[in-house]
Parts: C-alpha cells; sequence; structure tokens
C-alpha cells in the first residue's frame, strides 16, 4: 500500500502531461512552410536573438524570444493580428517549442502548434535549413508573402 501511495503521484504527472501533449497539433517544417505562405498559419521563432544572429530563421517567421520577459505579451500582441489563425511555434529542435505549445494549452491558448523537428533537426527528422527551405538574416525582412507584422 506504502509503494502505491508512493507512485500514485507520479502516475498522476504522466497523464497530465501526457493528455495536455495529446491534444497538441504537430507538423513538419516543409508543412510549415507551405501553410505560412498561404496564410493558413503564423509560423513564430521562439529562439534567442544569438540563435536567431547564428543561424538566421525561416523567411516566414517572425521573432519572439521564448526567454523575454514580453513574450507572452508579444505572442498574444501576434494572435491579435490573426484571432483564428493557428500559431505554429519552432526552436532549433522542436524541445521548446513543443514544451510551450503544450504549456500554452494548458493555459486555455489552443489554436497553437507544435512544429517537430526545428530548424536544426533532432531525431524526428533533418529540420528546416537542413531540409532547404527557405531562411533569412535576423536583421532582414519575413517574406512579402506574409502579412502579419512583427510586434
Amino acid at each position: 500500500m506504502r509503494i502505491l501511495a508512493k507512485i500514485a503521484p507520479l502516475f498522476a504527472f504522466i497523464f497530465v502531461a501526457f493528455s495536455a501533449n495529446a491534444q497538441v497539433q504537430q507538423m513538419t517544417p516543409d508543412e510549415a512552410y507551405t501553410k505560412a505562405l498561404a496564410g493558413e498559419i503564423v509560423l513564430i521563432d521562439i529562439r534567442t536573438p544569438e540563435e536567431w544572429a547564428e543561424t538566421g530563421l525561416p523567411d516566414v517567421a517572425l521573432q519572439n524570444n521564448l526567454y523575454a520577459p514580453d513574450f507572452i505579451q508579444t505572442l498574444l500582441a501576434i494572435r491579435d493580428q490573426n484571432p483564428e489563425t493557428p500559431l505554429a511555434l519552432i526552436c532549433r529542435t522542436g524541445n521548446r517549442s513543443g514544451r510551450t505549445t503544450a504549456q500554452l494549452y494548458q493555459a486555455g491558448l489552443t489554436n497553437v502548434i507544435d512544429v517537430v523537428e526545428g530548424v536544426a533537426g533532432s531525431g524526428v527528422g533533418p529540420g528546416w535549413f537542413a531540409r532547404g527551405l527557405p531562411k533569412r538574416t535576423a536583421d532582414a525582412p519575413v517574406n512579402a508573402a506574409i502579412t502579419t507584422v512583427q510586434p
């Protein structure tokens, strides 16, 4: 009985984590590129300014540093421009975007998508850059087809 009492919280945690992640939609970088160009999603690169400067970022992505104090405010400003359009988050390997989309979903922002693989790739796939998808430098404007304005 003591063992059951000790492991019950662990099972509850796993169930909650699985439930949140099960609700989050995912897409590949190829899908994200096509849907961003078509206006079906707003792609947001949530890496840091140092990462953007080092590697560049998807040419169809807005920038929103996950670690900035105004991350949520910026995310909501983007959402306000596109209230019905899903927000798709991308990071380096998909870890941060996966965790963040799950947390946003739990907080009630359900129209968010995790771009698996990230820009650099992971065990799931090669990523945005290795797929040869267009990228831009951090100081270059977003692709002209994207109508959402960077807040």
